[in-house]
């Protein structure tokens, strides 16, 4: 997975809180508002952080606090697997805090490049985690041509001559009212997903070889030719662009990571559950996602 798309994904959990110096405290410099493990939030550690945000809109004071806590999580899950960073890693992360700081000025350096080599160490990690669990499924594929009409009874009358014998795509170029009409109805190998939900609620009903509908979307009336269909594999669509394969491929990949990282982040929540506290004034935390409900 690319590192800067990594980055974008873990920081909606992280960046947030490098609005302030590391927010850890001792409890004595002012009330707790909240706490993890040994390390406490207290509430002009959290005045610091709004101060640069909204700090009269309760639920959003309520999602700055969560966010420090899974931060803290991820942080101390990291230290605890001994994801270190790298001299590579920290001159990496002071090129993206630098650039980050001059779009917004009021982050802090220090703590935004403790969160980056956080991102970067966390993802490598998960890289290497992946190749240890069993591969997704590839998505579906679907290769298939199609015949577009303006109403149904003209589908039906396009049904009844491919039923009788007639080429499809010779029928497609010459009833067809779309685009691909002049290429005999092509629409190539399309990822599911790709189509609108009618369209393909119907083709991945069918099998390789068949041809279904009419069934209509907001574009007209469709009759579907079936080519291949099923995980994109070469096996099964012998037809379809390596291009295409390849980006399944790379779906899977990102996939598996992605669901590493959501592993590790559900886990680092589960193992400091029993030591968070949250203030009443600030609201009501699910330990299992950490989300805080403001207080009224």
């Amino acid at each position: 997975m690319n590192l800067g798309r990594r980055f974008l994904t873990i920081s909606a959990v992280l960046v947030a809180a490098s609005l302030v110096a590391t927010a850890c405290g001792d409890a004595s410099d002012d009330n707790v508002v909240a706490s993890i493990a040994d390390q406490t939030l207290t509430q002009s550690e959290l005045d610091g952080i709004l101060e640069f945000g909204d700090a009269t809109v309760p639920q959003l004071i309520a999602d700055e606090v969560s966010t420090w806590l899974q931060r803290l999580a991820m942080s101390m899950e990291a230290e605890r697997l001994g994801l270190e960073p790298t001299d590579e890693d920290r001159d990496s992360a002071d090129l993206t805090a630098g650039a980050l700081i001059a779009r917004q000025p009021n982050l802090d350096r220090d703590t935004l490049i403790e969160e980056i080599l956080i991102s970067i160490v966390l993802g490598r990690w998960a890289d290497e985690e992946a190749t240890t669990r069993d591969p997704l499924d590839p998505p579906d594929l679907l290769c298939s041509n199609h015949i577009l009409f303006e109403a149904e009874a003209d589908a039906l009358v396009g049904l009844d001559r491919y039923i009788n014998g007639e080429n499809f795509a010779e029928l497609a170029m010459e009833l067809s009212v779309g685009p691909t009409g002049p290429a005999g109805g092509s629409l190539d190998c399309q990822l599911t997903g790709t189509f609108v939900p009618e369209f393909e609620d119907l083709a991945y009903k069918g099998q390789a070889g068949e041809v279904v509908g009419p069934v209509e979307t907001q574009f007209g009336w469709h009759l579907i030719e079936i080519q291949s269909i099923g995980p994109a594999t070469a096996e099964l669509h012998p037809s379809a662009d390596p291009q295409v394969i390849e980006q399944a491929a790379a779906l899977v990949s990102t996939a598996l990571v992605e669901s590493v990282i959501l592993d590790f982040q559900e886990d680092a929540r589960a193992r400091y559950a029993d030591s968070v506290t949250v203030a009443a004034s600030i609201g009501t935390i699910d330990l299992s996602t950490y989300e805080i409900t403001a207080a009224e």
